[in-house]
């Protein structure tokens, strides 16, 4: 059986975002490193950095490998606390790995607080706020489901607002097609722009609504 889990298309959604440079590594408060060694058939590895928000990439044997199909990871490893990345494939090779790390971000897979202050703007929040499936077909068959993605922008001008929402629309719609567990994702419905009850009821928010599409699952 093959399923998809919403913390799959969450987290697959969250790295690329904070990949994808819609705010700087500064505005989010974060630092890229590498990582370096040697893999011999290995399955897994932890990398000693409790702090580790996004890896950027993975390259083994002069190859780079592809998250979800050849390799995933969890930056919050509930056993080791540490970033602990799994491999579909055990890996042999000269191996880099290059991430950012930091104490703070301003990308997250949920919505500020109310009581954030203006310093700890611009931010980028999102969740799936609904979803549905359908039977493909009559018995043990397959089915199809859909999700609605709302993400929504943070930050001090109406101005900067909209760059970074339309920073996202290009970023996702130039990959709408090229994710693993997102199928395909297009733009939909989009938010008026509103004074957000956040830094002292200084920040202008939009939010911009996007649909994931052809999630089979049998």
């Amino acid at each position: 059986m093959a399923y998809v889990t919403i913390n799959q298309l969450k987290d697959e959604l969250l790295f690329f975002l904070r990949n994808s440079d819609i705010f700087t590594i500064t505005q989010r408060g974060v630092t890229t490193t590498t990582s370096t060694g040697t893999y011999a058939a290995d399955s897994t590895d932890t990398i000693a950095v409790s702090t580790i928000k996004n890896i950027r990439s993975i390259v083994v044997g002069g190859t780079t490998l592809t998250y979800g199909s050849e390799y995933t990871y969890d930056v919050d490893d509930t056993v080791s606390t540490k970033c602990k990345i799994t491999f579909i494939s055990a890996q042999t090779g000269v191996y880099t790995i290059t991430y950012d790390y930091g104490s703070t971000d301003k990308i997250f897979p949920d919505y500020p607080q109310a009581n954030l202050k203006l310093n700890q703007f611009p931010r980028i929040g999102f969740d799936i706020i609904s979803g549905e499936t359908k039977e493909n077909e009559i018995g043990a068959g397959s089915n199809d489901s859909e999700y609605i993605l709302s993400i929504s922008v943070y930050s001090k001008s109406q101005r900067n607002t909209e760059d970074f929402i339309s920073s996202i629309r290009e970023a996702l719609m130039g990959n709408k097609k090229d994710f693993h567990y997102i199928k395909f994702i297009t733009p939909s419905i989009m938010s008026p722009m509103i004074q957000g009850p956040f830094g002292e009821q200084k920040i202008m928010q939009r939010s911009q609504d996007f649909r994931i599409l052809f999630i089979y699952e049998w």
